[in-house]
């Protein structure tokens, strides 16, 4: 939780940190218990996590003091050996992890307002060849 909790304000700091923390417990008690989650561990500390369910990424998230070393990648990868169609949803003004998924060949499908935030975030979706 703390991985996720630090690195969402970090990464999405155009988004008051109170929101994170206001849907800390929701994170731990509702949508991880029901995603399929996978993480990376080096040296016994998890540096990473990826969260599916089904088909829609719900979660990628590395150390904020070990991104751009390729956890990332690899635990994209891992997952798109496992489906045949993945769909996520990337803030827009998150430029660093759109670039990201669009380097790992993911498709801008639509750009919405999400609610909650009053940010514009795209879905992306990757499909295998």
């Amino acid at each position: 939780m703390e991985l996720w909790y630090q690195t969402s304000i970090i990464a999405h700091d155009f988004i008051s940190a109170s929101y994170w923390k206001k849907n800390k417990d929701a994170m731990a008690s509702i949508y991880l218990p029901n995603s399929e989650t996978y993480v990376a561990i080096e040296d016994e500390n998890i540096i990473g996590f990826i969260s599916m369910v089904e088909n829609l990424l719900a979660a990628i998230f590395v150390d904020n003091e070990l991104q751009g070393k390729g956890t990332g990648k690899k635990l994209l990868n891992f997952i798109k050996k496992r489906r045949i169609k993945i769909q996520l949803k990337a803030y827009m003004k998150n430029t660093k992890t759109v670039d990201f998924y669009k380097s790992q060949d993911f498709k801008t499908i639509s750009k919405n307002k999400e609610k909650e935030t009053g940010e514009y975030e795209y879905l992306m979706e990757w499909t295998k060849e």
